[in-house]
């Protein structure tokens, strides 16, 4: 439990991001089996093959949004009563309890009626109804005093459109892959009329969706905002820039497939193979936004945080480039550590006093380390473009740069605790940020192992050469989450700017190096220059990285 109390915020985050996508899931699972496959297919291979798969994935949806809940409202209702007093009966009328209590009703119903058949009729669409006004109902636009049912019917419709577009996709996967095996006439082999209608049912789907995604959320960004200056200068518009960013990477994506499904022969196999592969791509990415969604509604609106707002100069001058620093202060230097049961102590009274600010001598130090990690990943970037010219080979070795990477981190990071500091090895995972650098260093080793295999051919599986770029997208999208806690709201502001830059370019490292792998032809010609271009981008903005 200190865990969750020493980083709530982080914890909120988790399970928000876990609701929203358990929820698109489930709401776009049930839009796509109820109006979009069809339901009396009449081609001799039966499209009724993937409803198994469909229905297991419709039920680890609602199971997980039901359990999801239940922590969350759990979590929620621990810290109000711990922190302000309140009793478990002052909180069942609150909207974070009524709308857990309406989301593990709908969704223990929904278990409990799918046992044995797949929701395919329209009567199953009511579900939806539930589910979304529970999520509308814990949203910001529930919580404004003026145009409160306009901005929840926005949010609604937002927030539907994203679960039919994104939620509904990995069901449409699903359906092009069951087509494993196809008929063939005259030697060619032909795709099931039911599934080619019920690509080009999603895709006409998607398309409404994408426009009202973009209208609705246009139209709430402007009222949650009001102002440039609540865009770049708050942490909310921060976080809305790079959901908007990953949105256009997402529109592109969706672009590309819309016309592979508008001109492409869908009743040849190899038309839906590559509609599924760039499938793979958009449903990573679309649940990257719906992480950065859950850290959007962790935030205030731009619009309500009118002090300590950054200004243009204020970016401008951290922004501008500086000579790295290669100099690091001692360890002997640094602040003395409290014991951790002291700093849990401390923490429980007065959270806020807990977070004091960093002194020079910390800010040097972490901007030794995020210096040395960019000449590191600036390095593997260039090497990795070097490694495609056959008289550079040894370049190919790239991915070992990471490995001195995982190791500099690993001594570094926290020098509060082992090996540097005091704190031991198992006693630093109850510090959160300690416990995040941990899971990247984890992260960074095993894809040094397989990616390092694959460039090198030691490895020759398919699945291996996906560890880099699963893990990469993997650690962006972690990193959305990630804050540093320097007693300075706009200095905060200034380092999550550096980190929203840095996970971005990995999720696009990540998507696009999956895309080289799996796209077709031209795709994959693309996709190869954009992920290391990512990784210099990122060692770029880790060497320009500075905490005062």
């Amino acid at each position: 439990m200190i865990w969750f109390l020493r980083d709530y915020p982080l914890a909120a985050v988790l399970l928000r991001a876990a609701t929203l996508a358990f929820n698109s899931l489930l709401i776009g699972g049930i839009v796509f089996c109820s109006a979009l496959v069809p339901r009396s297919p009449s081609s001799s291979v039966p499209i009724g093959k993937v409803f198994p798969h469909a229905l297991r994935l419709l039920k680890i949806a609602a199971f997980g949004l039901g359990a999801t809940q239940i922590l969350f409202v759990a979590l929620d209702s621990a810290m109000l009563m711990s922190t302000g007093g309140l009793h478990l009966v002052d909180l069942v009328t609150a909207n974070y309890f009524l709308a857990g209590v309406l989301v593990v009703f709908a969704t223990s119903t929904f278990l409990i009626l799918s046992r044995s058949c797949l929701p395919r009729r329209p009567r199953w669409l009511l579900f939806v109804i539930p589910l979304l006004s529970a999520t509308v109902w814990t949203s910001h636009a529930a919580s404004r005093l003026e145009d409160q049912v306009s901005l929840m019917v926005l949010t609604g419709l937002h927030q539907l459109a994203a679960a039919v577009w994104i939620g509904g996709m990995p069901y449409l996967w699903l359906l092009l892959v069951s087509q494993g095996n196809f008929d063939v006439t005259g030697g060619e082999a032909i795709a099931d009329d039911a599934v080619v209608q019920a690509v080009r049912r999603y895709s006409t789907t998607a398309l409404v969706s994408a426009v009202v995604l973009v209208a609705a959320g246009l139209t709430l960004a402007t009222v949650y905002t009001e102002s440039w200056s609540a865009v770049y200068g708050t942490a909310y518009g921060v976080v809305l820039i790079a959901k908007s960013t990953m949105l256009a990477g997402l529109l592109l994506l969706g672009a590309g497939n819309f016309l592979l499904i508008r001109k492409g022969r869908l009743h040849l196999p190899p038309a839906l193979l590559r509609i599924g592969r760039f499938s793979e791509a958009e449903i990573g990415i679309g649940f990257t936004i719906i992480l950065a969604a859950a850290s959007l509604t962790g935030q205030p609106p731009g619009v309500d945080l009118v002090q300590n707002r950054l200004t243009l100069p204020e970016i401008t001058a951290r922004m501008t480039p500086h000579w790295p620093r290669f100099h690091t202060p001692p360890v002997r230097a640094l602040p003395a550590v409290d014991p951790m049961g002291l700093a849990i102590r401390q923490y429980a009274l007065s959270p806020d006093d807990a977070r004091s600010a960093n002194n020079r001598i910390e800010q040097a130090w972490s901007e030794y380390n995020h210096h040395w990690a960019g000449i590191v990943v600036l390095i593997a970037g260039l090497l990795a473009i070097l490694g495609r010219w056959d008289r550079a080979s040894w370049a190919r070795h790239w991915p070992l740069a990471f490995l001195g990477l995982a190791i500099f981190l690993f001594l570094r990071a926290d020098p509060e605790a082992w090996p540097l500091g005091p704190r031991g090895f198992w006693a630093s995972f109850y510090n959160p940020e300690d416990l995040e650098h941990r899971l990247y260093i984890l992260l960074i080793v095993s894809f040094v192992a397989f990616e390092w295999s694959v460039q090198t051919h030691r490895l020759q599986s398919p699945k291996a050469s996906l560890v880099f770029p699963a893990v990469c997208a993997l650690g962006g999208a972690l990193l959305l989450t990630h804050n540093h806690s320097l007693g300075n709201v706009k200095e905060e502001l200034l380092t999550e700017m550096s980190h929203t830059a840095i996970a971005l370019c990995a999720v696009f490292a990540g998507w696009s190096r999956w895309l080289e792998l799996r796209g077709s032809e031209r795709g994959k010609r693309i996709a190869a220059w954009i992920w290391p271009i990512c990784l210099i981008c990122i060692g770029m903005v880790l060497l320009n990285y500075r905490e005062s």
